[in-house]
């Protein structure tokens, strides 16, 4: 049995047991969640339902698009400990299990690329020292960043690449 793609921000209700059955949209944007309930009663059907909730679901789509990727790449999450996104101190551990470990500490930028695989910079703090490295790290996530175009796609980490939604 073929199984369904799912619709971007939509998402069906049946529970028997509230006897609720229809649409629920839900669209996050900027820290602001838009929810409506699109039910077959009211809209006279299943079909009828779903086609006002993605009338909806446009709406607001229209009217308040996605963060750009380059947006989403900017923002700052809570356990960020460098000051600037994409930008961590990391350190590479060296060596057999009989010696030592000798540990390699370096300032690392990431960033996503266009089809999703990560692209890693990494600068050696023995080589450039503190300050240097981190500085050339930044500057590379600062490059990477210049780079991407396009719209931020919040599906597409839960979606293989290729399949499209309505």
């Amino acid at each position: 049995m073929k199984k369904k793609s799912p619709i971007y921000g939509v998402t069906r209700v049946d529970n028997e047991g509230s006897r609720t059955h229809g649409w629920l949209v839900t669209i996050q944007r900027r820290g602001v969640i838009f929810r409506k309930q699109f039910s077959d009663g009211v809209f006279g059907g299943k079909s009828r339902s779903l086609a006002a909730a993605k009338a909806y679901r446009d709406g607001i789509v229209a009217q308040h698009p996605p963060l750009t990727k380059r947006e989403h790449a900017e923002i700052l999450k809570k356990n960020n400990k460098s000051g600037v996104v994409g930008v961590c101190r990391y350190c590479a551990s060296t060596g057999s299990g009989k010696a030592p470990a000798e540990q390699r500490w370096l300032w690392v930028a990431s960033w996503v690329l266009p089809d999703g695989r990560v692209r890693r910079a990494k600068f050696s703090v023995n080589k450039y020292g503190e300050e240097g490295a981190f500085r050339q790290a930044v500057k590379a996530r600062r490059s990477a960043l210049r780079q991407m175009q396009g719209n931020f796609d919040p599906g597409a980490t839960r979606r293989k690449l290729g399949k499209s939604r309505a």
